[in-house]
């Protein structure tokens, strides 16, 4: 195991530097520069501003020095913040998006797994039909059409939310949840409808195996067939969608952060696309692209754990 995590982790430097390197030459070659929006400055000024970001370097030399930055886990100062750093903002804008995508997570496994479960234990009846309708439709919805549909709802009619800004955990439980339930809720029904789907499909599967039979003809209860020896295998292919889903949470939120107005990665990476700010953009790609390796590794191992068939050499 520890040399199968090694070689992943190997691999995964690889894939980021393809990563980086992709984007960093597709940034250069797309039309407009950092600058442009701004009013003419005087040459000199100009010339100035381009030498403290390397900007009148060659690419290639461009790209070495950015190599060399990020290697020390410095992505330099912003060029539309030059006031700040992009170490800065990704450390204020990180927190933000980890906790819309862990209550997104969880609103996804406490809605997805029971309906899941229910609908395979019951499959052709209605208690099947009608949670798994409910699950196409939240496949179906893309966020940004969800997100103004639930802010009219329970932010415009109800008034129980807030429609947009964001309370963070320390201004208290409730001020945290009024501003954050409702972005959480439209992000994580879209993954719970998936995780209903792939639970079912788990539970059928599983339902049908020699030793659920078996486990059934020694008297077991229903409750505890389910329990002790159907769940654990059941849950295997949420297990396998959790890690690119979490990820898809973190990069899915730039959409809902613009809606519901949150200071996440989302907002940054949005508004560092359309300034050419490239270490912004850089830092980004690199920080989502390590959650994406990352949580998939993890996903991997905790495959060992539910299925002992599974091993690593």
């Amino acid at each position: 195991m520890v040399r199968y995590i090694l070689r992943r982790l190997l691999s995964s430097v690889l894939v980021l530097f393809i990563i980086v390197t992709g984007s960093f030459f597709v940034m250069k070659a797309a039309p407009g520069g950092p600058f442009d929006r701004d009013r003419k400055l005087p040459a000199e000024v100009e010339k100035n501003i381009k030498a403290k970001y390397h900007l009148d370097k060659p690419v290639w030399q461009q790209y070495a020095l950015q190599l060399q930055s990020m290697a020390r886990g410095d992505f330099g100062p912003s060029m539309k913040y030059p006031d700040r750093t992009v170490n800065e903002i990704l450390a204020e804008g990180l927190p933000v998006s980890l906790i819309l995508g862990l209550q997104a997570m969880v609103i996804a496994l406490l809605i997805g797994l029971p309906i899941g479960l229910l609908a395979g234990l019951k499959q052709n009846t209605w208690l099947d039909y009608g949670p798994m309708t409910g699950a196409m439709a939240g496949v179906s919805v893309p966020n940004f059409v969800m997100g103004p549909i639930l802010v009219l709802i329970f932010a415009i009619k109800l008034q129980w939310f807030d429609a947009a800004n964001w309370n963070g955990p320390a201004a208290g439980l409730w001020p945290h949840l009024k501003t954050s339930l409702l972005p959480s809720l439209t992000l994580g029904l879209f993954y719970g409808a998936y995780v209903a789907r792939l639970t079912r499909g788990g539970m059928l599967e599983i339902i049908r195996q020699d030793f659920i039979r078996t486990a059934r003809a020694k008297g077991l209860s229903e409750t505890m067939v389910v329990v002790r020896h159907a769940l654990k295998g059941a849950i295997i292919p949420v297990a396998s969608y959790l890690g690119p889903a979490f990820a898809g949470m973190l990069t899915g939120s730039i959409v809902i952060e613009r809606i519901f107005n949150i200071p996440g990665l989302g907002s940054h990476f949005v508004n560092s696309a359309f300034n050419r700010d490239y270490p912004l953009v850089l830092g980004t790609i690199v920080l989502y692209s390590s959650l994406l390796v990352l949580l998939n590794l993890v996903v991997d191992v905790l495959y060992t754990l539910l299925d002992p068939r599974v091993t690593y050499d």
